[in-house]
């Protein structure tokens, strides 16, 4: 919930929007600062409390959420609950991009959602283009075998690595 916030914190121009975004920010440092039981680092519901307030000061608001199936299925609950609370109580449309591999409880909890599934599958021709071209490309300047492969070794290469890349 720490990084999601600070997407929204630090603006690209490194200039805060309205000046909300600064004071969101300092008030929820210096709140916790002031906490004598604090850890100096906000926990996930201040986290969730000031996205919410981060999220108001955009037009478009958006955060990227990489790798969620790498969360333990606790974690990623707790944070698809919130981030669901947010985008429900959000004034305007709150985008969340959201990358990870097929797992049961995502997608429960996405499945009433607008969302778009690409599968391993929907690649595997960009998949294949990219390793034919490394591949080449690696013989080529004789970084493997020094140069020395023949058609058939390449081929029976090109099939393993695209056989275990499944979709990556």
């Amino acid at each position: 919930m720490l990084s999601l916030t600070k997407q929204l914190e630090c603006p690209p121009t490194n200039q805060d929007i309205d000046g909300r975004i600064c004071a969101h920010a300092l008030d929820a440092y210096d709140k916790e600062h002031k906490d004598p039981n604090s850890r100096h680092q906000l926990n996930f519901d201040a986290s969730l409390a000031l996205l919410g307030r981060l999220v108001e000061c955009f037009q478009h608001p958006a955060v990227v959420l990489d790798a969620l199936d790498e969360c333990s299925a606790e974690v990623r609950g707790h944070l698809l609950r919130g981030l669901l609370s947010l985008i429900r109580e959000a004034k305007c449309p709150f985008k969340v991009f959201i990358s990870s591999r097929h797992s049961l409880d995502i997608e429960d909890c996405l499945r009433d959602l607008p969302h778009v599934c690409i599968e391993a599958r929907d690649n595997s021709e960009d998949i294949k283009n990219y390793v034919q071209k490394k591949l080449t490309l690696a013989i080529q300047e004789k970084r493997l075998l020094r140069r020395k492969v023949s058609q058939e070794l390449k081929r029976c290469v090109e099939e393993i690595i695209l056989r275990d890349a499944n979709g990556m």
